[in-house]
């Protein structure tokens, strides 16, 4: 399965979440949903969580994701947020607290497919804590930091399409194919997306500028998402060239 999405702005229909029984925390965040929640779809979500100073307390999925901060700034854990700026934790992998700054934070959750295990577990319940401990998959997080989004003018001006490595992991370990590449294209280059057979499903999210994949224009904040086994996103960089984001889920050797 391969959907474009297009740009990921806060709708009239996002949802307030607002459970202290859960969050453990009096916090108030709204969430926006852009996909399904069908077995196999991917999932990608919009959390704002706009009071400075809110905490989302230490909690784990049972799902891989990346989160992508485009807006605010705040802290991860002990790291301190510099949009943009991707973080990644593997299933069954505790991050956390999220700390909003003095503009409030949002951010992307995209993931595989949605969290079986619906909105998070949140370790200051016992029984939660030690429901980790009994996870016996590879515990991993990655963070990278101030990523620039470059002006239309710079895209505009590359010959070359650029491709950074933000980080990956070794190909012998059990959860193989975690990448994450800043893509760079000047105008109307063809593009084809790094071999997403070597994964788990790939999200192809738009920073700057534009790109056409199959007919369709995907603006900034508009993305493509490959669930696992699909072949590689061709696209099209438009008439001022694109930056954008290409993440990898593991493939999880079996």
């Amino acid at each position: 399965m391969k959907i474009s999405i297009p740009p990921m702005y806060p709708r009239e229909d996002k949802v307030r979440q607002h459970n202290p029984e859960i969050f453990g925390s009096d916090i108030t965040t709204y969430r926006t949903t852009y996909t399904g929640k069908k077995e196999g779809e991917p999932q990608i979500v919009l959390v704002e969580q706009p009071v400075p100073g809110s905490v989302l307390l230490t909690h784990y999925h049972a799902s891989d994701q990346f989160q992508l901060f485009l807006d605010g700034n705040g802290k991860l854990g002990s790291h301190i947020l510099h949009p943009v700026s991707i973080h990644y934790t593997n299933r069954f992998t505790g991050y956390g607290p999220i700390v909003a700054g003095d503009q409030g934070v949002d951010y992307y959750v995209l993931r595989p497919q949605a969290d079986p295990l619906g909105p998070g577990q949140y370790v200051f319940k016992p029984e939660t804590r030690e429901y980790l401990k009994l996870q016996k998959n590879q515990k991993r997080t990655f963070v990278v930091d101030g990523l620039e989004i470059l002006p239309e003018k710079s895209l505009s001006e590359l010959i070359n399409a650029e491709v950074k490595e933000l980080f990956k992991v070794p190909d012998d370990a059990p959860d193989s194919g975690i990448l994450a590449q800043e893509l760079r294209l000047g105008p109307k280059q063809d593009f084809t997306c790094h071999d997403p057979q070597t994964g788990g499903g790939q999200v192809l999210f738009v920073l700057q500028g534009e790109l056409l994949y199959e007919g369709t224009s995907i603006a900034p904040r508009g993305a493509v998402a490959a669930t696992r086994g699909e072949s590689a996103i061709c696209f099209t960089s438009g008439a001022q060239g694109v930056q954008a984001l290409l993440m990898q889920y593991p493939q999880w050797m079996l």
